[in-house]
């Protein structure tokens, strides 16, 4: 993955990464709160050799000194500093569960050893913080010593007592909840990122390239009035999978100057990605060319065209083939644009049917009729017609549902294709989201948007039929002029190249 994998990788999820991110601040923010509060005091004490009359002595004692802070800091959280401490203070607790809460640092290349003790007790914490400092004085002396003139060997000096906090030390709600939000973006990040890797179906026109390098000739993008009515280039000639439609068709053309394309098999991977209704609306967009299309249901297992269309089925391709009618008798008109040859009675041997002789010479006499045979054929990978019936035919369309195959799915269609050495003119990719798509706007103008113009064009020339009295007269428009003259009536041509709006004109009764 590249970089810009990964931005499109965050960009897609980013929903799901944000709602982990903010069940990570929650958690650390409950969390933080459920916690009690706790005080930190800090006391501090400086470590001496007393005595040395020159500075060679000095120097030894503080070379000397400098050697015992460390043992003198682990001193301090020893039962032999802190059970005093706690027979003094009266302390309900163990040696060693004081000395969780007590902490000893020297600060580098000094003589001082801070004492910090951290405890839920807001006026006990310096009592604790001032007792320790006391008692590692107490038991440096004893354990080290004095010297002549009874002066200690090791002297210890308490230089900083501690207060009483006037804040809380912890938990400290904002740092956890930015930890927590911090750790739940990146949970959501590697969450996305693992479904990616893991997910394997086809979402974009990205995700094929590894797989194939066949052509994508145009991408479908996904609309729920679809199901409603398959035929979107009769429903909404000017939508935008229309105009996909008009760019396969128009693909598809200059594909013929590579070889022949006469008779095209429209084949899927699986089932439920949409083959169908690419099937129908390819032929329709082929047929606004003037172009003679015929569009035959192969699909003998689950045919669906006659359906789509509303066209009698019981009749069709099974009844041609086993010489039961002529294909001229079975083959339906429909709209004034195609021709259409349903699939018929479902067979017990769909196979054998397809991969007959008498499919072969079927589609030879078909093509001799027709411009462009269009078949909607089975999908490859449940079963073998499509592979069978594609040695007929002069190429395969393969048509990829986003979101519904995955793609070692498509490289098993492929592969099944190229076995029987069919040629794969391209790949169309149905069901795109409009955000993958891309596609939002459609140039020129649609039903709805003429409806409004029509209704505000209404309005206007309403409005404008009641002229204020304040209003200049206006002169006499040229085909009015004209009608006012003698002589022969004039043309409707004439008229409308004489009008000054021609997007208002309407041509005279009778010329029409």
């Amino acid at each position: 993955m590249e970089l810009s994998d990964y931005v499109t990788v965050v960009r897609k999820h980013w929903v799901v990464i944000a709602l982990i991110g903010l069940l990570g601040l929650g958690a650390a923010y409950g969390y933080s709160k459920s916690l009690p509060a706790t005080y930190r005091a800090t006391s501090s004490v400086f470590v001496s050799v007393p005595g040395g009359a020159s500075v060679g002595e000095r120097v030894q004692g503080a070379t000397y000194a400098d050697t015992r802070v460390e043992s003198y800091a682990l001193l301090a959280t020893s039962p032999f500093v802190l059970d005093p401490v706690i027979e003094d203070l009266d302390l309900s607790m163990t040696a060693r569960t004081l000395a969780r809460s007590v902490t000893v640092t020297r600060p580098l290349n000094t003589e001082f050893l801070e004492i910090r003790v951290i405890s839920e007790n807001r006026e006990r914490v310096a009592d604790v913080a001032n007792a320790v400092s006391l008692e590692l004085a107490r038991a440096v002396a004893e354990l080290e010593g004095d010297v002549a003139g009874d002066q200690p060997t090791v002297q210890l000096t308490v230089v900083a007592t501690a207060t009483p906090p006037a804040f809380a030390f912890g938990p400290n709600t904002k740092l956890n909840s930015a930890t927590g939000l911090a750790a739940g973006l990146a949970l959501g990040i590697v969450f996305a990122l693992t479904r990616t890797v893991v997910d394997t179906r086809i979402r974009s026109i990205t995700d094929l390239r590894p797989v194939t390098g066949a052509a994508v000739l145009t991408s479908v993008s996904h609309d729920r009035k679809t199901a409603k009515g398959p035929v979107v280039m009769r429903n909404d000639p000017l939508g935008n999978q229309a105009e996909a439609y008009r760019r396969l068709r128009t693909n598809l053309r200059f594909l013929n100057l590579v070889g022949p394309s006469r008779s095209i098999m429209v084949t899927s991977a699986i089932s439920s990605e949409g083959k169908s209704t690419i099937a129908v609306n390819l032929a329709v967009a082929m047929a606004e060319g003037s172009s003679r299309v015929l569009l035959v249901d192969a699909d003998l297992r689950k045919p669906s065209v006659a359906s789509y269309l509303g066209l009698e089925g019981a009749v069709g391709l099974t009844t041609v083939l086993i010489g039961e009618a002529a294909v001229e008798d079975v083959i339906q008109p429909w709209g004034g644009a195609i021709d259409v040859l349903p699939a018929g009675q479902i067979p017990p041997n769909p196979s054998e049917l397809l991969d007959s002789a008498a499919m072969s010479d079927l589609l030879r006499r078909l093509g001799a009729r027709y411009d462009t045979i269009l078949l909607d054929t089975s999908p490859l990978l449940p079963v073998t017609d499509a592979a069978a019936l594609s040695r007929f035919v002069d190429g395969a369309l393969l048509v990829v549902g986003c979101q519904t195959v995955h793609r070692h799915q498509v490289a098993e269609a492929l592969g099944s294709l190229a076995a029987v050495d069919a040629r794969v003119l391209g790949l169309v990719l149905n069901q795109v989201p409009r955000r993958e798509s891309g596609s939002t706007h459609v140039y020129g103008s649609s039903p709805r948007a003429t409806a409004k113009w029509w209704t505000f064009g209404w309005l206007r020339r309403r409005a404008g039929a009641r002229p204020s009295q304040a209003e200049p007269a206006r002169e006499p428009t040229p085909e009015a002029k004209v009608a006012e003259e003698p002589g022969p009536r004039p043309t409707a041509s004439a008229a409308f190249r004489a009008h000054p709006d021609r997007s208002d004109f309407s041509f005279p009764p009778g010329d029409e």
